[in-house]
């Protein structure tokens, strides 16, 4: 089963393509800094996962998602908004859906900027125990704990703000479908099958995420053929929100090379 997913794009269609993936538990709008400073150069397409934001959720008879189902329904979206090849950026669960990418779409690329990624993330074990109490207690009850582990903590003590309006968006998201993405992320190991990408490519990592540090971000690297590695000080796990001046500079900086 392959999801329909929410998505709106933004920007002239004859620009060249943009697709933004964000992480697992949040929404399209980790991206509202960098579409606003990438709108007029871009034909820009984000969209929510399965069960975030506007996506509906994934039917509750459905009980696991197949390996390529997430990266299939991001290609049914570009394919609507008459997209063929794009750069791509992805952060944490969207990085993993841009491997996905290099591994079987490569000529559907012309760039990639993964953040905060791996080619494993965690454990399958540590994912479906997160399953299994996403199920049990909801989402709604264990969004507090979730998102202190997104942010730095110079973010969470000088930007209270966003760390409750994330909290709560994280307490929206559908328990099924995010249990689901869960387990996705725990099956997913791409070690022996990523293969040097002649496309641009940057990686960009958080010095304070616990979750993705920069050494599994180093790793990557080695298997994409050693592209530049950019590790932010003082972000965790989520740069286009923590440090969206930064994040965008990188990202526009690395684009106007790319596009060239």
């Amino acid at each position: 089963m392959t999801p329909v997913l929410n998505y709106e794009t933004l920007g002239d269609r004859n620009n060249p393509a943009l697709v933004l993936a964000h992480p697992l538990g949040m929404n399209l709008h980790v991206w509202d800094h960098l579409v606003e400073h990438l709108k007029d150069s871009f034909h820009i397409l984000r969209f929510d996962l399965p069960g975030h934001g506007k996506s509906k959720p994934v039917a509750s008879e459905i009980t696991t998602l197949n390996e390529t189902s997430i990266v299939d329904a991001v290609l049914n979206a570009c394919d609507s908004a008459g997209i063929q090849q794009f750069h791509f950026v992805g952060t944490s669960i969207g990085g993993m859906l841009g491997q996905q990418l290099i591994i079987n779409h490569r000529d559907r690329l012309l760039s990639a900027v993964l953040t905060n990624t791996g080619l494993v993330i965690g454990t399958r074990e540590g994912w479906l125990r997160r399953q299994a109490d996403v199920i049990s207690s909801g989402l709604s009850n264990m969004a507090p704990t979730l998102v202190s582990r997104w942010f730095s903590k110079v973010f969470t003590a000088t930007r209270p703000d966003q760390v409750v309006h994330w909290t709560e968006e994280l307490s929206k998201v559908d328990d099924h479908s995010y249990g689901l993405l869960s387990a996705w992320i725990g099956e997913r190991n791409f070690i022996g099958e990523l293969t040097p990408l002649h496309h641009p490519t940057i990686l960009i990592a958080g010095s304070d995420d616990m979750a993705t540090p920069p050494s599994l971000l180093a790793t990557l690297s080695l298997s994409l053929g050693n592209p530049p590695l950019l590790a932010m000080p003082d972000t965790g796990h989520v740069p286009s929100v923590e440090q969206p001046e930064q994040f965008t500079h990188h990202v526009k900086q690395f684009l106007a090379t790319a596009c060239r």
